[in-house]
């Protein structure tokens, strides 16, 4: 891959408009890429899209899915084991402050463990 598809340019975002300006913590930043990348990116999803899969239980960086699914879905398995005389324990993680990096061998090995054939994975990322 080229090294120049590894850089962007961040660019804070205000998270809520009617917050305080001036505290570093009402910003998150985003990466503009590329669009020579986006576009690579968009080739390797079409090639491997097939290999690629994630939990139904991930509602995040999903199309058709969003925060409101997620509380959904917490809410009603909340309703059903407290409605059947269960417990229930909850843990949440506040992920706010975390960056976005992708190790990008990491990756290529998960690639790999979900099926993609090796050689049409090593000769793209070369």
């Amino acid at each position: 891959m080229p090294t120049d598809f590894c850089f962007g340019i961040i660019v804070p975002l205000l998270k809520d408009k009617h917050g305080d300006t001036s505290r570093l913590d009402m910003y998150r930043g985003i990466t503009l890429s590329s669009a020579i990348s986006k576009l690579f990116e968009a080739v390797l999803v079409s090639m491997f899209g097939d290999h690629l899969q994630s939990s139904d239980l991930q509602y995040g960086f999903k199309r058709s899915n969003s925060c409101s699914h997620a509380i959904f879905t917490f809410n009603e398995s909340v309703r059903c084991f407290m409605k059947n005389g269960g417990q229930v324990h909850c843990a949440a993680l506040d992920a706010t402050k975390a960056f976005d990096k992708v190790l990008h061998y990491g990756l290529c090995h998960k690639m790999l463990c979900k099926g993609v054939p090796a050689m049409r994975l090593c000769t793209k990322f070369q």
